[in-house]
């Protein structure tokens, strides 16, 4: 039996911090890789610490592994460094990459370092180009990565999030209150979705039919929405470091969570993100609406596990059905939560990492 040693290299990851894109994309799976064999070949993964590497002593390091696995990258002179070591050795590289930045939203933080353009943006294409293979979150990144790369088809690898439910663990009790919180967490570039004109009317309007309902949004504050809605729209930041946000953070936003909603414009680069908040909420058995787009069409079973939406009339009701049937909300969320086990939990998919890095260690 052959053993092939990966070094796993989540490149946004340091000592004190874990990035939230660096945990579900490369330390997650590669934690279960680790250990994993049949009777050809058994893997060994090391996970990068976050420890400051210097240029010199990347020749050292990757020269005892075979495979080098990172999340995407502007530190072009790092990856020159360990790029030119693993080509000098014959090992392999495969990148990931869970946004297509080619086709970033202005309103995202980080647009003008990924904008058409940038340096950024030239330095991840030209990475792209470079590994041996890479891997993406859906189908339609994995065309956008295509039509922007030399990178062809059977060079770019699907795997979606997955969750980890030792990570994910609980389930917080049903909330027994007057008050109905219903509840958005994620970051800045979520602004333009949350402020879109179906979701805030339709939203609006089961603020004006129900003086107990309250909104809250998790990372984001909206200015106009506290206008509007005075004491009844509360805000509050989310964690910097992933690890904080999954063990303490995500478990109390959700106590506090009676309907989850996930408004999610239809542009070009939101069609490349997954359906990751799903499995998470899931996790903790709460009932969302979910906009009626591709990732989340691929989870929700109308009226099932989640109800999908479009238009202010579909936000308004499947919002007010949730409020109206209590009982529904309970049954809703419980339904999501076996959504999650039969389909999307990281232990299930291990052989999928497996068999590629298998196939990629294999081509010559």
């Amino acid at each position: 039996m052959n053993v092939a040693r990966v070094f796993a290299y989540p490149v946004h990851t340091t000592t004190k911090h874990v990035s939230p894109v660096d945990y579900p994309r490369i330390i997650q799976p590669m934690k279960y890789l680790d250990g994993w064999k049949d009777k050809e070949i058994a893997f060994q993964v090391d996970i990068w610490d976050g420890q400051t590497i210097k240029l010199d002593e990347w020749g050292m390091m990757v020269k005892g592994y075979d495979l080098v696995y990172f999340n995407y990258t502007v530190n072009d002179w790092s990856f020159a460094a360990m790029g030119s070591v693993i080509r000098i050795y014959g090992k392999k590289m495969v990148m990931d990459l869970d946004d297509a930045l080619w086709l970033m939203n202005p309103d995202n933080s980080v647009y003008n370092v990924y904008k058409r353009g940038s340096k950024g943006l030239a330095i991840v294409t030209d990475i792209l180009n470079e590994v041996d293979y890479a891997t993406c979150t859906n189908s339609y990144l994995k065309n956008v990565i295509a039509a922007n790369t030399r990178k062809r088809h059977e060079f770019i690898k699907v795997f979606p999030n997955y969750l980890d439910l030792n990570l994910y663990g609980t389930v917080p009790p049903l909330r027994k209150s007057p008050f109905i919180n219903i509840v958005h967490y994620g970051s800045s570039s979520h602004f333009d979705d949350l402020t879109s004109f179906e979701f805030v009317e339709g939203v609006g309007r089961i603020m004006d039919e129900y003086p107990n309902a309250v909104f809250k949004t998790i990372g984001s504050f909206f200015p106009k929405f506290k206008d509007r809605w005075g004491q009844r729209y509360e805000e509050q930041h989310g964690k910097m470091n992933f690890m904080d946000w999954a063990k303490t953070g995500f478990p109390s936003v959700m106590a506090e969570c009676d309907i989850f909603v996930a408004p999610l414009g239809g542009n070009a680069y939101n069609r490349a993100k997954s359906s990751i908040k799903f499995i998470e909420v899931a996790s903790t058995q709460r009932a969302g609406c979910w906009q009626n787009i591709r990732q989340y069409q691929e989870v929700v079973n109308q009226g099932k596990n989640g109800f999908l939406c479009q238009t202010a009339d579909e936000w308004h009701d499947s919002i007010k059905t949730l409020i109206d049937k209590p009982k529904l909300r309970e049954k809703m969320g419980k339904a999501a939560y076996q959504t999650l086990k039969r389909d999307w939990l990281i232990q299930q998919h291990v052989d999928d990492y497996a068999h590629f890095f298998k196939k990629v260690l294999l081509d010559k």
